[in-house]
C-alpha cells in the first residue's frame, strides 16, 4: 500500500494550505460577518499569527522547501495557547508536509491531533478522514484505516470505486472477508471502465466467503476482459469443483488453442478429462503432442497414460509401442502383463509369450496367477506343451484361476498324447 495522495507532493499540499489562505483573509477584512462567524459554536477562522505563519508554510511548500516548512509548523505546535481551530489546521499542515516527506507514521500522528480537535469545516474533516485511513494502511494499520473510512462514507457524496477499492482491502487485510464483500462488489459496480485489480480482489473475496458460484461469474468476466493463462486454469478448476466437468474440458481446450498449456500435469491433465469424457484420440493426441514439444515427460506413466488412450480407441497396434516402454520403465513386471493381453488380444503368441516372461523375471505382480495362465495359453497356441504344461502347473497354485489351469492342463495332456501316438 502506498499513499500517493499525499506523497505526489505540491498539488495536494496546496490545496489544504489555499483553504488556510482563504481563512486568513477573511480574518484580515475583520468583517462583520466574520465577527458574528468567530461568535458561533464553530470558529473556523485562524488567529492572524497562526495566519501568517501558515502563509509563509504555504510559499515554502509551493517551492518544496517541505523540511524549512516543517520548521515553522513544528515551532507552532510547541505553542500552548493555540486556540481548537488554529491547532487542527497547524496539525493537518503538519501531517502534509511529513507526508510530503514520506514520514507516514509521523503525519498519522498529526492528522489524528487535527481531528481530535474536532474544529474543522466538515469537508476538510472528511478529507482528513480519507488521506489518513492511507496512511494508517500504508503503515499496515488496517483496523484504523477501515473506521477512519467508514467514517468516512458515513458522511461521502456518490464515493468512487476507489474509496471502496481501499476499504475492501482494509477488510480483506484482517481476514474480516464478510465484512469486505458487499464493499468489493460495489468496487466493481461503480469504476467507470473494467480493472483487472478489482475484478482479482472480488474473486478472492467472493471465494473466502465460499460463494463459488459467484466466484466462477468472476473468473468468466476475467478469462474475457483480461484473458491470461491462470485465470483460465482457475475457471476450469472451479468448474470441476462445481461437478461441470465439460466446461472444465472446454476451458482447458480454449487454453491449449491459445498455446497456454506448457507444463507437463496441464497436458497429463487435459489429456485425462478427454479419457473422462469418452475422447481417446483426443487424449492421446495431447500426449503424443506434449511428448514431441518436449512438454510432456517420458515417463512410465506418461506412456502408459498414451497407451491407454490408444487402447481406448481401439488402436491397438499404435499403442503397443508406448505400452512396451512404459513397461521397461516400470519398477514391477505388471505392465508388461497387459502388454502381452494386448499381443494376445491380436493372436501374436511369441510377443505375447515374452512380455509375460518379462513380467515374471520383474515381478511384484498384482496377479502372479494370471500371469501363468496367460503364459500356458501363450505357449499352448506355439505349441510348446512342455513349457505351457508347466506354466498351468504354477497357475494350479492359485485358487481364483485353477478351474481353467485344470481345463487347460487336459487340453495339453491331449497333445502331448497325440504326440506321443504319433511317435
Amino acid at each position: 500500500m502506498s499513499f500517493q495522495a499525499l506523497s505526489s507532493g505540491k498539488l495536494r499540499i496546496l490545496v489544504c494550505l489555499a483553504l488556510t489562505g482563504g481563512l486568513l483573509l477573511g480574518l484580515a477584512g475583520d468583517s462583520e460577518a466574520a465577527k458574528k462567524k468567530r461568535r458561533s459554536k464553530k470558529n473556523y477562522v485562524l488567529s492572524e499569527l497562526t495566519g501568517r505563519k501558515l502563509l509563509k508554510v504555504g510559499d515554502l511548500a509551493g517551492a518544496e522547501k517541505y523540511e524549512e516548512a516543517l520548521s515553522i509548523l513544528d515551532t507552532l505546535t510547541r505553542r500552548r495557547k493555540l486556540k481548537a481551530h488554529d491547532k487542527a489546521v497547524v496539525y493537518q499542515n503538519h501531517g502534509l508536509m511529513l507526508a510530503a516527506l514520506a514520514r507516514y507514521g509521523e503525519a498519522a500522528k498529526s492528522f489524528e491531533v487535527a481531528l481530535e480537535q474536532d474544529a474543522l469545516p466538515e469537508a476538510t474533516t472528511e478529507s482528513i478522514w480519507y488521506d489518513l485511513a492511507q496512511l494508517h494502511m500504508s503503515q499496515e494499520n488496517y483496523s484504523r484505516g477501515a473506521e477512519l473510512l467508514e467514517q468516512w462514507f458515513e458522511t461521502a457524496e456518490n464515493p468512487g470505486s476507489q474509496a471502496y477499492f481501499l476499504l475492501t482491502v482494509a477488510y480483506v487485510q484482517q481476514e474480516q472477508f464478510e465484512k469486505a464483500l458487499p464493499h468489493a462488489r460495489k468496487m466493481v459496480e461503480k469504476a467507470k471502465e473494467p480493472k483487472q485489480n478489482f475484478f482479482q480482489l472480488l474473486l478472492a473475496t467472493e471465494y473466502q466467503n465460499g460463494n463459488l458460484p459467484e466466484a466462477l461469474e468472476v473468473l468468466k468476466k476475467l478469462v474475457t476482459l483480461f484473458p491470461r493463462k491462470d485465470y483460465y486454469m482457475q475457471l476450469a478448476y472451479g468448474y470441476s469443483n462445481q461437478g461441470e466437468q465439460q466446461k472444465a474440458l472446454a476451458t482447458l481446450e480454449l487454453a491449449n488453442t491459445q498455446g497456454w498449456l506448457d507444463k507437463n500435469n496441464e497436458f497429463v491433465g487435459l489429456a485425462q478429462r478427454y479419457l473422462y469424457q469418452n475422447l481417446p484420440y483426443q487424449a492421446a493426441r495431447v500426449i503424443e503432442t506434449g511428448l514431441e514439444r518436449k512438454v510432456v515427460e517420458p515417463t512410465s506413466e506418461n506412456y502408459e497414460l498414451l497407451a491407454t488412450a490408444l487402447l481406448h480407441a481401439r488402436e491397438y497396434d499404435r499403442a503397443l509401442i508406448p505400452l512396451e516402454r512404459a513397461a521397461k520403465m516400470s519398477d514391477d513386471g505388471n505392465l508388461y502383463v497387459r502388454l502381452a493381453q494386448v499381443y494376445l488380444e491380436v493372436e501374436n503368441w511369441p510377443l505375447a509369450r515374452t512380455a509375460l516372461e518379462s513380467a515374471l523375471d520383474k515381478g511384484d505382480l498384482r496377479d502372479p496367477g494370471s500371469t501363468q495362465l496367460l503364459l500356458g495359453i501363450s505357449n499352448f497356441n506355439e505349441k510348446r506343451y512342455p513349457s505351457a504344461s508347466t506354466a498351468f502347473q504354477l497357475a494350479l497354485e492359485d485358487e481364483k484361476v485353477a478351474d481353467s489351469a485344470r481345463k487347460w492342463l487336459k487340453h495339453v495332456q491331449r497333445k502331448l498324447d497325440e504326440a506321443g501316438d504319433e511317435g
